[in-house]
């Protein structure tokens, strides 16, 4: 499971001002929640990190091995799907609650190696390749992206006027 919690004491001052003129702030943070939670879903359609970076390619044995050719970290839509907020009067989160090891790897990248034979077996082309490793680039999707703090602070501003 990974969660990002955006707490008051974190908003910087322009949102904390803005924040400060609603009286409920648990409408702030779940403004600030769907704010994050529309970023975060709007980052893995566009193949990007938090910091804007595009995710590195998949590899083509990984391509091969596809069940969708819907795009990165959406082949089967499970991860996508689970990706949900929580908001409360002290913070918003945004997350998801897999418990899978493919949220971390996905997230931070990993080296995966055999542990009791020489090598992995990975299927390609209708046969199978051999590999001492594997090595899967971290595509972190999760995270309070460059210019989510200035929508979240026009979006509230938004919210003010209506």
């Amino acid at each position: 499971m990974i969660t990002l919690t955006f707490d008051s004491s974190d908003m910087n001052r322009e949102i904390a001002d803005v924040a400060g003129r609603l009286e409920d702030s648990t409408t702030v943070h779940d403004i600030i929640g769907e704010v994050l939670l529309d970023e975060t879903r709007e980052r893995i359609t566009k193949e990007v990190g938090p910091d804007g970076s595009n995710w590195p390619a998949l590899h083509p044995v990984t391509l091969d091995n596809r069940r969708s050719k819907t795009g990165m970290l959406r082949d089967s839509g499970e991860l996508f799907r689970s990706i949900h907020k929580n908001s409360s009067a002290a913070k918003a989160e945004v997350g998801t609650n897999l418990n899978h090891p493919k949220v971390w790897v996905n997230q931070y990248g990993t080296t995966i190696k055999p542990r009791r034979v020489p090598f992995l077996l990975i299927p390609f082309g209708g046969g199978r390749i051999a590999a001492k490793q594997v090595t899967i680039p971290a595509r972190p999707y999760i995270g309070i992206g460059r210019d989510d703090a200035e929508l979240i602070r026009e979006t509230l501003e938004r919210y003010l006027e209506e």
